[in-house]
């Protein structure tokens, strides 16, 4: 089985940039990094120093439900290239120590059981493993220090 690694969606990303309204209705903020770690969710490469981004809400759901968790997640200002990650390659921008992982099923809802924390080099072999069980269909990567999304995982 090999992992693809998915992006926030340009659409998504474009409606943010033009002024749109983020998940909670607010206009994304924009910032300058100070080149420490600004995970651009678009691109999945780090915002270097001295570049523009923007914070916005999002919600990486298709619908509202009780497991459709909003969190904060960073994007280039400016328009970036889409993400090209190479089947089974972790995305650039994963550089901490660990990650939670956690099993979705087709429906979109946390497979109890699924969740927990992954040492990076340990991530795709969790992957892997998730996405063999029962159920699931996605998996999600989050921040183990701050629970922000920064993408999906799921059989290609």
């Amino acid at each position: 089985m090999q992992i693809r690694f998915e992006p926030m969606d340009m659409a998504t990303a474009e409606h943010l940039r033009g002024g749109g309204a983020d998940s909670y209705g607010n206009v994304a903020e924009r910032k300058v990094s100070d080149g420490a770690g600004v995970p651009c969710r678009c691109c999945m490469r780090l915002v270097g120093k001295g570049e523009p981004y923007l914070v916005a809400a999002w919600r990486p759901f298709s619908a509202t439900h009780a497991y459709a968790e909003t969190g904060p997640v960073f994007l280039h200002a400016e328009p970036c290239t889409a993400a090209t990650v190479e089947p089974d390659q972790l995305p650039a921008f994963l550089e901490s120590p660990d990650y939670i992982l956690r099993g979705y099923d087709a429906d979109e809802r946390i497979v109890y059981g699924t969740g927990g924390v992954i040492r990076r080099e340990a991530i795709p072999a969790r992957i892997r493993q998730l996405l063999g069980a029962p159920g699931v269909k996605a998996v999600h990567i989050r921040s183990s220090r701050n629970n922000c999304y920064h993408c999906k995982a799921v059989a290609d």
